[in-house]
Formats: structure tokens, sequence, C-alpha cells
């Protein structure tokens, strides 16, 4: 029933985009060279140097090798906020201005360590190991093993600890690079693994926890037990569990033990619902579709990391329970609108609430609403999972995904409004997806499309780095320029073979 996949994360993407690039050459070959305005990998390229000599921490009293999550572009300085312009969609209490935000430059990362093997150049690899070395060393905290990353809290490069703008408020992610800091930090992994039950979770009873937790010491919020959360920490605790270097730690056990207890707490919260629907947290009247979806996710891959066992069953089971609720909500996003994304518990009908909106758009992204694109994305992730274990919910899911692809073959972006390279980037990785699901060569032409338009909207006067927006001249990689250049190197690799 269960698929495991022990391969390593980094490498793995590398093959898959490799083996779908094979799958293209015919068709590449005859319409590639028409519509690439720039040479995507020397973009990329250009992009990694550049914070590899200007992008480090040489401020304050100590130096470090971390990258820097902002810059302004022209004096390569991590400038400060107030000669940054606001961002549309994005709050002021989330950048990471002047100092290092890992979780917004996970992007930056797989770049070095894809140009490394793509280029044949270690330095690299060595440049992203020695940014990660330090951050897991140093940045952790000795009492609650959390990190300076997230929404709201980063590495201060002027201060040498702890920067926020608002909360020093630690807040539950999923990190995907766990192989490259057991392999650097080994003690490190573990220590934020067992931090997270520690001091992410306020009743270790009941499950009840918020996505807030203070970095400093004990003080994990309650009341806010959001299902994307939920699942992102129960696949860290089922890795943390199956881990080699942790088998003889006393501990060890907790980890199933950390399951079971938000597991339980999801599963009652479904059970208070009437509809079946997960709410967006203990008695919400209100669902959160791409929540759910990112849970069912993460509950998957904890089931094949913890397969053959009960606990694995009731996590996949469950994961079903939401595939089938995503899958029947009242979606438009074959009739050219979107993808149904804020539910009413009772009655499961798309709302509007607060700044969530009712249904994806189609270039609009910011805090509590996303793209079609987006989503999409996260139900081709959903597919890959289900294709031999479930291929009757896997099929539905791939109508959901060339419907939304479709919408970008021959619509463009409005240029008065505030446009995101991350958006891009969810783009062209869709167009990509939808490739692969057809292999119909439009959807690779109009993703270099859209690779041409963004270095055109981003990158402007030959600067190697691209702008938060396509109206913001600095650079922050919380609006996804990392993603997009990452984006970039993927069709370079298509283009290839």
């Amino acid at each position: 029933m269960f698929i495991k996949d022990k391969t390593n994360a980094i490498r793995g993407r590398i093959i898959c985009i490799l083996i779908l690039s094979m799958l293209c050459l015919e068709c590449n070959q005859g319409n590639s060279n028409k519509i690439d305005k720039y040479d995507f990998l020397r973009v990329v390229s250009d992009y990694a140097d550049t914070m590899i000599k200007y992008g480090r921490d040489h401020y304050g009293k100590e130096h470090s090798s971390l990258f820097a999550s902002s810059l302004d572009r022209k004096s390569m300085t991590i400038g400060n906020k107030d000669n940054f312009d606001s961002i549309p969609g994005v709050r002021t209490k989330d950048r990471s201005i002047g100092g290092a935000n890992p979780m917004t430059d996970i992007a930056l990362y797989e770049i070095l360590y894809h140009l490394s093997e793509i280029k044949n150049q270690k330095a690299y690899a060595q440049e992203a190991d020695s940014a990660m070395k330090f951050f897991f060393t140093y940045c952790q905290n000795p009492v609650t093993g959390l990190m300076t990353w997230g929404e709201h809290i980063y590495w201060d490069f002027e201060t040498d600890t702890i920067g926020y703008q608002k909360y020093e408020y630690h807040e539950a992610y999923k990190w995907p690079l766990w192989d490259k800091v057991y392999e650097l930090v080994p003690e490190a992994g573990w220590k934020f693994a067992i931090g997270e039950w520690d001091h992410q979770i306020s009743d270790k009873k009941t499950g009840d926890f918020s996505r807030h937790a203070l970095w400093s010491k004990h003080g994990p919020e309650a009341g806010a037990d959001f299902p994307r959360y939920a699942g992102q920490m129960i696949s860290l605790w089922a890795d943390a569990f199956m881990r080699t270097q942790n088998k003889h730690n006393e501990r060890r056990n907790e980890m199933i033990q950390a399951i079971e207890v938000i597991f339980n707490r999801m599963n009652d919260n479904q059970k208070r619902n009437l509809t079946g629907y997960l709410p967006a947290f203990r008695d919400a009247d209100y669902v959160w579709n791409d929540s759910n979806l990112e849970l069912a996710i993460n509950f998957t891959e904890a089931a094949n990391q913890l397969y053959p066992s009960s606990l694995a069953e009731k996590l996949m089971l469950f994961s079903f329970i939401q595939d089938v609720n995503l899958i029947n909500s009242p979606h438009r996003i074959q009739g050219g609108g979107g993808f149904a994304l804020t539910l009413d518990a009772k009655t499961c009908l798309p709302i509007t609430r607060a700044m969530n909106r009712p249904y994806t758009s189609d270039w609009d992204s910011g805090y509590g609403y996303v793209s079609h694109a987006f989503l999409a994305n996260k139900c081709f992730e959903r597919y890959k999972q289900l294709e031999f274990i479930k291929p009757e919910y896997a099929g539905k899911y791939r109508i959901l995904i060339i419907a939304a692809a479709d919408q970008y073959l021959y619509s463009t972006p409005s240029l008065d409004k505030a446009l995101k390279p991350g958006t891009f980037s969810d783009v062209i990785n869709l167009l990509i997806n939808s490739y692969e699901l057809t292999h119909d060569a439009r959807y690779i032409e109009r993703a270099r499309f859209f690779g041409n338009m963004g270095i055109d909207l981003f990158l402007d006067n030959c600067n190697p780095l691209p702008k938060a927006t396509n109206r913001n001249t600095q650079y922050e990689s919380i609006t996804g320029g990392p993603d997009f250049m990452l984006a970039l190197l993927k069709l370079h690799i298509l283009k290839q073979y």
C-alpha cells in the first residue's frame, strides 16, 4: 500500500527533471530556440555568484557565511526597513530585513547544490554547506532547540542574535533539507525535532497547540491548531524517529507519542464538524482547503516512513478523507475560475473571511490567499503520492491540475499591479508539471515564455538579483526571488536533454 522513498531529496529532484527532459527532447529541439531570449543557466549562475560574493554576513562584531534574505540591489548591502518600500500582500512584521532566514531561502540552497552538479564545481555546494552548518550550529536556541527562521524571526547580522520586527515567535514550518543537516550537524536535527514536541505543543495530553511559540524560552501558545502545521510536525517527527542517528536516543519513542497525540487532535477536530471537513482549527466555523491538502501530503510522508504499523494506516486513511473533501469542493477552475479555497464549515460553500479569499486567483498572492498555480502544484505533489496507491483520486487531481495550467496558456498578468517572482515560479512549475502529465509541448513553451517575461520584470538594468516585485527595487527572498531562479534552472535543464 505504501511507497518508501529513501532517495536524497536534492539529487532526486535533479533526476526527475532529467527524466522529464529526455521525454521532451524531440519537441523541444524544434521550438526552444525560437522563444528563448536569455541563457537561463547564466542568469541563475550570476545570481548565485552575486549572493556568494555580496550577500554574506560581514556585519556586526562576528561575521558568518550566512546568506542575507534582503539586499539593496544598488549598494549590495542589507539595508533597513526605512529605505525598503512596503510590499503589497506582505506584512511588515514578516520581513527578514537585516539578516538571514533560511526558511525563505530554501530555493537558494537547492540552486547551489544543483549548480555544483550541473557545472561540476564543488565550490557551490561547499558554500551552501558552510552557511547551513553555521546556521544549525549557532542559530539554534540551546534551551528550546528552535531555529531563528519562519514567519516572524530571523538571524540578525548586526546584533549576532535573533531578530524580529514585532514578536519573537517561532513558527512551525517544513524544512526539506534535513538530510544535509544530519550530515553536517546531526545533533541539531534531533534537538529541533524534540524541541518542537517540548516547546511548540501547549498540552501534550490534548494536543492543543499554536503555530506560535517563544524561541528563547518555553512559551508555546494554544488555540490555533492549524492542520498544515500538524502535518508538518508529524512528518518531522516520523523522519526523526526513523533516522539512524537517532536509533539509540532515550527519548526516541516520544516521537511516536507526539505523532499519536497530534493525530488524535486532528481526528477529533474533524469529528466535531458535522460536515466531515477538517476545520481551520478546533471548532472554527471555516475550512482552509490548502491547509488540509498540506496535512494530507505530510501525513502520507509520515505514513511511508512508519509503514508497516497501525499508526501509518491511520495517518494514510485520514489523508484520504482530505482528498475526498477537497476533490468534492465546489471548484470553478474548469470554468476559468479558481479553486475553492476558504469554505464555510457548515455549508461547505466558499466564503470571504478577513484576509482569506473564497477562491484562488490567477496572479494575486499574499498573506491568507494564493494563486491557482500554487494550489495546483500542491495538487500535483499529492497526485504523485497517489498515482499508484489511489489512482482514482490521482486522476481527479490530474483534471484539476490541467484545468489550472490551461488558464496560463493564453493569458498574461496585468502590469498595472505588483507581481511577485514567486508567483512566476509557481506558474512555471505548474506548466512543467502539466507537461509531465500530458507530454504536450505547449506547456514547456509557455513556461519558457514566462521565464523570459519574469527576467524582464525582475532583473532590470542587468542586476543579477531579482526585485521583490516588479514595483519594488530591493531584493527580498520572502517574495520568492530564489524560487523564480530555481524555476529558471529547471527550464535550463529541460532544454539540455
